[in-house]
C-alpha cells in the first residue's frame, strides 16, 4: 500500500509517490527542491555547507548560500556624532559586503563544481529576520543551519541564530 501526502503536507517534504502522480518520475524517497544554507564563514559553517551539499546530492535540491551582514551598533559612535551614513562607516560596510560577496561566490562555485545547482546571496539586517524572509521569498523546502558551536556561558551570552 502506498502512502500519499497532500501537496501541502505539514512535513513540507514531497515523496516519490507524489512526484509519480504528477508526471515527474524520481527514484528518491525524499526530495527537496530548494535548500537555504545561512552561513557566517566560520569553520562550523564549512561543516554545515558540507552537510547541505550531501543532502542536495541525495535529494536533487538547489542550494542557496546566504550570509546576513548585520551592521553592528556602535554606541560610542553615536556619542561622537557618527551615524550610519557617515563616510567611514559606509566605506567599512561596503568593504565588508565586497569581501562577503567574494567568499559567497567562491563557495557557490565549489558547490557547482560538484555538479550541483548553487547560488549565493547577501542580505543586510537582523540574521534571524533576514533568514526567514529569504526562505519565504525563495520557497525554501528546508533551512540547513548550524550553531556557532558555543556552549555554556558563551552560548548564554552570545545566543544562537539557529
Amino acid at each position: 500500500m502506498e502512502t500519499k501526502y497532500p501537496p501541502d503536507s505539514p512535513s513540507g517534504v514531497s515523496t516519490s509517490s507524489e512526484q509519480a502522480s504528477d508526471g515527474r518520475s524520481n527514484d528518491r524517497l525524499v526530495t527537496y527542491q530548494n535548500l537555504l544554507v545561512p552561513i557566517d564563514f566560520s569553520e562550523h559553517s564549512k561543516q554545515t555547507i558540507g552537510y547541505a551539499t550531501q543532502l542536495a546530492a541525495f535529494t536533487g535540491a538547489r542550494i542557496t548560500i546566504l550570509h546576513v551582514f548585520q551592521i553592528p551598533d556602535y554606541p560610542a559612535a553615536f556619542y561622537q556624532g557618527l551615524y550610519i551614513e557617515h563616510e567611514q562607516v559606509r566605506i567599512h560596510v561596503d568593504t565588508a559586503k565586497r569581501e562577503a560577496n567574494g567568499q559567497l561566490a567562491l563557495i557557490a562555485e565549489q558547490i557547482r563544481a560538484k555538479g550541483l545547482e548553487a547560488q549565493a546571496g547577501l542580505r543586510l539586517g537582523n540574521p534571524y529576520e533576514e533568514i526567514v524572509d529569504e526562505a519565504k521569498e525563495m520557497g525554501a523546502d528546508l533551512i540547513v543551519i548550524g550553531s556557532h558551536g558555543s556552549r555554556g556561558l558563551g552560548r548564554l551570552l552570545l545566543g544562537s541564530t539557529a
